[in-house]
């Protein structure tokens, strides 16, 4: 189900919802703050433990952000078309960190402590490539600054497809939801918990008072910015560090949880005020 979501509703649902979409060159200023949020989380996880493999843990799982299989079903009905166009360069960038970024960044600068995990820039390429989505944002962002527009009836088979999106997306939550978390694991992911939404948190108020673009779209950033980590994480942990995996999908189930809670409460204050 999340290889349907990833390879063929949620490509769909991004090239639909972002066609004829009037570029922004404000917004390339978005595209910047993703990797200062991934780069920030990075090199603070770096830092956050002496042990070698609970640094590796937390330098995978806090970073990156959940955008297609979270914040798009939540957000894709509400959102303006200078929103989404917003998200779709914050995914740009935030997609390199997702597949293979993080994962190459926390194994390289770790690699005295795991040197049966070799990095060079053909695996790390090998891993980025795997994003469709990715590939689809670079098209309707560079298809929105050219002033291109498909025609509708181009799309109406892509919209079909796309309209199953949220309801699979939600599908996928419900299915990742795992209750069964033992005390030891709890306090292993507790850390990494803590430390990646404090930083969020810090991260999302720097935004709303710093930030020079309108309430609209430093909204939208914020609400990205307090989105679980990537769905990608825990494989991304079984190839580093294959014991800690279970701990990894528990962590992923946390932030779930948390972020619900986070961006339900983001949307209605939202609504309130909008």
């Amino acid at each position: 189900m999340a290889s349907v979501v990833m390879y063929i509703t949620l490509p769909c649902a991004i090239l639909t919802s972002a066609n004829g979409i009037d570029f922004d060159v404000s917004l390339l200023g978005v595209m910047l703050i993703s990797a200062l949020a991934n780069f920030s989380l990075l090199t603070i996880a770096f830092f956050s433990s002496r042990d070698p493999k609970q640094r590796v843990f937390n330098m995978i799982n806090v970073t990156c952000f959940n955008i297609g299989n979270f914040i798009v079903p939540f957000m894709q009905s509400t959102m303006s078309p200078k929103a989404f166009l917003a998200l779709c360069m914050f995914d740009v960038v935030n997609a390199l960190f997702c597949f293979g970024g993080s994962y190459s960044i926390a194994l390289y600068f770790n690699r005295k402590h795991f040197p049966e995990n070799q990095i060079n820039l053909k695996s790390i390429f090998k891993e980025m490539s795997k994003s469709l989505p990715f590939y689809v944002y670079v098209l309707v962002i560079t298809l929105s600054a050219c002033s291109i527009t498909i025609p509708e009836g181009l799309l109406t088979p892509f919209k079909t497809i796309a309209g199953a999106n949220t309801l699979l997306c939600f599908m996928i939550i419900g299915i990742a939801l795992n209750f069964n978390i033992t005390k030891e694991q709890l306090k292993f992911i507790f850390q990494a918990w803590v430390l990646r939404y404090i930083v969020c948190a810090v991260l999302a108020a720097l935004v709303w008072i710093f930030v020079p673009l309108e309430a609209e779209i430093r909204i939208i950033v914020m609400i990205i910015l307090m989105a679980p980590m990537s769905s990608i994480a825990p494989i991304m942990t079984m190839k580093a560090l294959p014991k800690t995996a279970e701990e990894s999908a528990d962590l992923n189930t946390v932030a779930i949880i948390s972020s619900l809670v986070f961006v339900t409460i983001m949307n209605s204050i939202t609504s309130m005020l909008g």
